[in-house]
């Protein structure tokens, strides 16, 4: 098992929970391959854009053989149309020097001014760009005009298909039928139905003639979404029905359109792309999304019928990335490609001699200004970067749940394990810094107090991390575990059988008593029945009368002043197996 672990080469930068079970088993099952002879693109060799490195002329080098074709795309953008400083997880400590060194990442502006200098040269006429979806949730501005702020910005930006994510999903059928119908590119899913009606919502695919390659595109969404009256094919965990789905209609596009290429938009993830790809026929390319993985070199994963190497893509999230997959096709096979990860930095423009799309700039500033004056607004200081991501715990859910517990005398405070949110560095906190904090849409922007038995702890906890170390990457639903204030503390094995991972669990109440939960990884029976007082930001229990979640932070920042959330021992891993892997060499 060692030598299996080796050969994942620099799985270094722990920032998004994975799977290394699963990883383990493609590489001991062979689903995973090795990848075709690739030429490297002549000009833009891997990470070029990450390290500033001369970029060599391509008039110097030989082409490979085959029709070329450029995938550009964006994924888990989350609203943010702005820049935004965005740490992962392994960066908590070092990220405050990244952000002085580099200043913010992302925004869409800065992302179309790249777009136009990479579609230079060969790349002219053949290059495509799309979105892989949870567009139009997360930033304080989304959440505020149910994703309605964001629609003009993204109409400037020359897309040539999206589909739908999770958190696209996120209010009502008619926001979401109102929202993507204002969109001027392409909507295509192939797996997401009316609930009513059982019709697909969407075209399944459609066909585009990207310079002298006929490309089909169809999309998949998240198996964590539809509801609000959507259902997913298959429903959450698909597996067969999905599967023969997938495969029957790539046979028919095939049959009847004949194209050159097969690519999916997926928002299923990271690891649950590589098992559809392993699992069905007739895609070449996966552009995925969901997970917010950092894929630097993309892997290839043999299907089905062993008939295609397919190609699995990811650009993280935040669009700190513009994800780059250059092909070269010949006889509607890929003979060669090459991945990048283009960082959006001013850096990386500058580089590039690249200028942010004074267009979609100005779209942008308009569709910020109306809220500037509220979300600019300081009301505190932080002395430590405050990140989202983390398997079990993140400076910042870890600050939100201390908050909450402390703000309202309660034993626990708990807030569900989402991945999207900008950071905040050290320095100034401001009301749109609260509102990525608290993402007040993830339930109704209201504060709850109820009770709950350590039982119930327990079951919620092993729920959330049978899910995140479980076997099947169709039941991993891309979020991370519960979080918990600093009083709720447990150790965990990642390697364990479902309902085992848990070793131990205490709460200590306000008033100081402390209750074992679970001693050696048995329950302590004699004490699962003890009732405990909580606070929470989703809907459970009886809300806070006449306050806002966000009203509430904003508050405590206020009182407190400086702030300083740290990574602790509420949390604790108890094996050697790797953890919170993103970055997939």
């Amino acid at each position: 098992m060692n030598n299996v672990y080796a050969s994942i080469k620099r799985i270094s930068k722990c920032v998004d929970s994975k799977k290394i079970v699963f990883v383990t088993a493609l590489l001991l099952s062979g689903v995973v391959v090795a990848k075709p002879h690739t030429e490297k693109v002549p000009n833009v060799p891997p990470g070029a854009y990450n390290q500033g490195i001369d970029i060599p002329d391509q008039a110097q080098a030989p082409l490979p053989d085959g029709t070329p074709l450029q995938i550009l795309w964006t994924n888990d953008t989350h609203g943010f149309f702005l820049p935004v400083y965005h740490a992962e997880y392994s960066e908590i400590d070092s990220y405050a020097e990244t952000a002085a060194t580099e200043g913010k990442v992302g925004g869409y502006a800065q992302v179309a001014g790249l777009v136009k200098v990479l579609r230079q040269g060969i790349w002219e006429q053949n290059t495509m760009l799309v979105d892989a979806g949870d567009t139009f949730d997360g930033s304080p501005v989304a959440q505020m005009t149910r994703g309605h702020a964001v629609v003009p910005v993204l109409n400037a930006m020359g897309y040539d298909a999206w589909t739908p994510g999770n958190r696209d999903f996120a209010w009502t059928k008619a926001d979401f039928m109102s929202v993507t119908g204002e969109l001027n590119f392409p909507m295509v899913c192939a797996n997401l139905q009316d609930a009513a009606t059982h019709q697909f919502v969407f075209p399944r695919y459609i066909i585009k003639q990207i310079g002298g390659l006929k490309v089909a595109i169809l999309g998949l969404t998240s198996l964590a979404g539809g509801g609000q009256g959507f259902e997913v094919l298959g429903g959450p965990i698909p597996g067969t029905v999905l599967e023969n789905s997938i495969s029957a209609l790539t046979a028919d596009i095939r049959a009847n359109e004949n194209p050159d290429l097969v690519v999916a938009i997926s928002h299923m993830g990271f690891y649950q792309d590589q098992k559809i790809a392993a699992h069905t026929t007739g895609i070449d390319v996966i552009v995925g999304s969901h997970t917010h993985h950092n894929v630097y070199t993309a892997p290839t994963v043999a299907n089905a019928d062993g008939s295609r190497n397919v190609i699995v893509v990811q650009a993280g999230s935040h669009g700190k990335f513009l994800g780059q997959l250059q092909l070269w096709v010949q006889d509607q096979q890929v003979t060669s490609y090459s991945n990048s990860l283009v960082r959006v930095t001013a850096q990386t423009l500058n580089d590039l001699h690249a200028t942010p799309d004074s267009t979609v700039e100005e779209l942008a500033e308009q569709a910020y200004e109306p809220f500037a004056e509220y979300l600019d607004e300081v009301v505190g200081q932080s002395t430590t970067v405050l990140e989202r991501r983390g398997d079990t715990q993140s400076t910042m859910t870890n600050f939100l749940t201390d908050a909450l517990a402390e703000r309202y005398g309660v034993d626990g405070a708990r807030f569900p394990g989402i991945r999207y949110g900008s950071s905040i560095i050290p320095g100034p906190i401001t009301v749109g810094d609260v509102w990525n904090i608290v993402s007040p849409n993830f339930g109704d922007n209201k504060v709850y107090t109820f009770t709950q038995t350590g039982a119930q702890i327990l079951g919620a906890l092993n729920n959330g991390l049978n899910t995140e170390y479980g076997t099947d990457p169709y039941q991993w639903n891309g979020g991370d575990v519960f979080r918990f204030n600093g009083r709720v503390k447990y150790t965990f094995k990642v390697n364990a059988p479902n309902n085992q991972h848990v070793r131990s669990l205490s709460v200590t109440k306000a008033n100081g008593q402390a209750v074992s939960l679970v001693t050696n990884g048995v329950p302590v029976t004699a004490n699962l029945g003890t009732v405990f007082t909580f606070a929470s930001t989703l809907p459970s229990g009886t809300p806070v009368p006449n306050v806002t979640a966000v009203d509430e932070i904003v508050s405590y920042i206020q009182n407190k002043g400086t702030v300083g959330p740290t990574i602790d021992d509420r949390t604790v891993q108890a094996d050697s197996a790797p953890t919170n892997v993103t970055d997939i060499y």
